[in-house]
């Protein structure tokens, strides 16, 4: 059990390990922190300290630094939210004021604006839609061996997909299609799953290669921002390894759907993960902030990939209240499609 003493000078050590990434020791701790205790009384707490897994030595010098155990502690115990300014709030309001309806415009703001924000990345994974009802399908006729479609989703949000055709089909019998389709989600009975279902009955390979380009491909967008921004202080080598999974959408896309599918979360909270948590070499140094928004029965991913010695407290409490305006754009945006209805 780690006693108010140890607490203090523990938060006292990580507080100026973040702020400017260095050790420091106990006479400074004592004089910048007005820690009334003696250094000799605080050498012997960071100690304790290191003992117990909270610190660790570094090789240039005697101060010590925070371990992962000593992070999560500061985290979970001892970390104060640092509020937004009102000029902050106001900035980002403006950006929300903009194309409030516009549900992927939204996304993309939001990664853009935590990545400057916070000189991290700013990521944002739009949730998937294979639980939600489709209002709407327009099956747009390019030619008989191509088609575009186009998703109207109950949140107003809109996605594309192209579909190739092993059969041909031509414009009439691909019009049948779309009304036979629209008739099933207009009533608001049948969600993706059934809709597929019913595709398949058929037999149809054109009906087959709609259902598996529609229904069976709508998995959510994966936006980043700012990703060039935390590979600043990395060696070539180390830098190039993180890079690869940066640039693979698959590989932060995936890290991040495991963590909604593994992991108990809070609607409002805001959760931190280690790289080295993920048991991905190439990112343990780096640090996840993150919360979830919802839309509809789905939920989403925003928040922000950066060094994990970064500043938390500013970090936390931006991602916390970025996350909070999105989660009020989507509710406006639904009630604005309800009403419009």
């Amino acid at each position: 059990m780690i006693t108010d003493r140890e607490k203090l000078v523990l938060g006292a050590i990580i507080d100026y390990y973040l702020t400017s990434g260095g050790t420091i020791g106990s006479r400074t701790l004592v004089k910048k922190y007005n820690i009334e205790y003696s250094s000799a009384t605080i050498r012997n707490v960071m100690a304790d300290l290191e003992d117990l897994g909270y610190l660790s030595k570094t090789h240039t010098s005697s101060g010590r630094i925070p371990t992962d155990l000593g992070y999560k502690f500061y985290l979970s115990e001892l970390l104060k939210i640092e509020k937004l300014s009102r000029q902050e709030m106001e900035k980002i309001h403006k950006i929300y004021e903009e194309k409030i309806g516009e549900f992927d415009g939204i996304l993309k703001r939001t990664s853009n604006l935590l990545s400057k924000l916070t000189s991290y990345a700013g990521i944002v994974l739009e949730p998937s839609i294979s639980r939600e009802t489709i209002k709407k399908v327009e099956l747009v006729h390019v030619n008989n061996y191509m088609a575009m479609a186009v998703i109207v989703m109950d949140d107003s949000t809109v996605r594309t997909r192209k579909i190739h055709f092993e059969n041909p089909i031509d414009e009439v019998e691909l019009k049948k299609i779309c009304l036979k389709l629209n008739e099933k989600s207009s009533r608001g009975e049948v969600k993706t799953f059934e809709i597929e279902n019913f595709v398949k009955e058929k037999g149809n390979p054109v009906l087959e290669s709609i259902s598996d380009k529609v229904y069976q491909d709508m998995e959510g967008e994966f936006f980043i921002n700012g990703a060039s921004t935390i590979f600043e202080n990395k060696t070539v080598e180390e830098a190039k390894e993180a890079l690869e999974i940066f640039n693979r959408r698959k590989g932060l896309d995936e890290i991040f759907k495991e963590l909604i599918s593994t992991r108990e979360h809070k609607q409002g909270e805001v959760y931190v993960v280690f790289g080295d948590e993920l048991n991905i070499k190439a990112l343990k140094d780096f640090s996840f902030v993150y919360s979830f928004y919802k839309n509809g029965s789905s939920q989403g991913i925003i928040g922000v990939v950066g060094p994990k010695r970064m500043a938390y407290s500013k970090t936390v409490g931006l991602v916390e209240y970025v996350t909070k305006e999105v989660n009020n754009m989507i509710n406006t945006a639904l009630k604005k499609g309800e009403n419009n209805e």
